[in-house]
C-alpha cells in the first residue's frame, strides 16, 4: 500500500513538471509527461480505467490504440 502511494505521488510529481515544462520552446514536457504518466499507471488502476475510458470517448486515440495493440501482439 505504501509503495503504491509513493509511486503515485512520485508519477504526480513528474506529470506535473512535464506540465510545467511544455510551454518551453526545448521539447522536455512531453517525455516528462508520459514518464510520469507511465508511473501512475503502473500504480493505480483506476488511473488506467481513467485513461482508457478517455481513449473511448475520442475515435482518433482509440483508432491509434488498436494499431497499438495489434504492434504489440505481432511483436510477442
Amino acid at each position: 500500500m505504501l509503495k503504491k502511494t509513493i509511486l503515485m505521488s512520485v508519477g504526480g510529481t513528474v506529470f506535473v513538471a512535464g506540465l510545467i515544462l511544455f510551454p518551453l520552446p526545448v521539447p522536455l514536457g512531453l517525455p516528462t509527461m508520459v514518464i510520469g504518466l507511465s508511473i501512475m499507471l503502473k500504480a493505480s488502476n483506476q488511473i488506467k480505467r481513467t485513461v482508457i475510458r478517455l481513449f473511448k470517448k475520442n475515435r482518433h486515440s482509440s483508432h491509434v490504440w488498436r494499431k497499438g495493440r495489434a504492434l504489440r501482439r505481432k511483436v510477442r
